[in-house]
């Protein structure tokens, strides 16, 4: 079992239905998004008595349907900045609901979010020790979360 499997899975699916009233569903054979895709990449950094990190892997797709819920407007008036900030906004809620689970005290950075091609983020010194993959509207999610390796 991966550390906070469920927790993660119950957080993800309740953000996504409260915030956006959009089905998702785990996809435990799913593919993860793929680098020939239009990928946005969010991370949360975890300090404190837990180190770590917590990053959302979505499409543009899912991001422009994410975006014209939170922002209220036509999925074709979604702009590439409205596809960064629902991710930024759904990033920082999953990560804020997963740092409530660690040990304390912790504290969570705001988030990054950038399209994967130009990701120069990425997780050095760290494991991961969660990757839940969803599915929504035929479009690919990936929560992962690492925690950072103790000298």
């Amino acid at each position: 079992m991966q550390f906070l499997e469920e927790e993660i899975l119950e957080i993800t699916e309740a953000t996504w239905n409260s915030m956006l009233g959009l089905d998702i569903r785990p996809n435990a054979a799913g593919p993860a998004p793929s680098a020939e895709e239009d990928i946005l990449v969010g991370q949360v950094h975890i300090s404190g008595a837990w180190e770590g990190h917590v990053q959302l892997y979505g499409t543009g797709a899912l991001a422009q349907s994410a975006a014209a819920k939170i922002f209220a407007i036509a999925p074709d008036a979604v702009q590439a900045q409205d596809q960064i900030d629902a991710m930024y906004e759904l990033t920082n809620i999953i990560a804020g609901n997963i740092k409530s689970l660690l040990p304390e005290p912790c504290h969570i950075s705001l988030p990054q979010v950038e399209r994967a091609a130009e990701w120069e983020g990425g997780v050095t010194g760290a494991d991961r020790v969660s990757e839940l993959s969803f599915e929504c509207e035929a479009q690919p999610l990936l929560v992962t979360l690492w925690k950072q390796r103790t000298p």
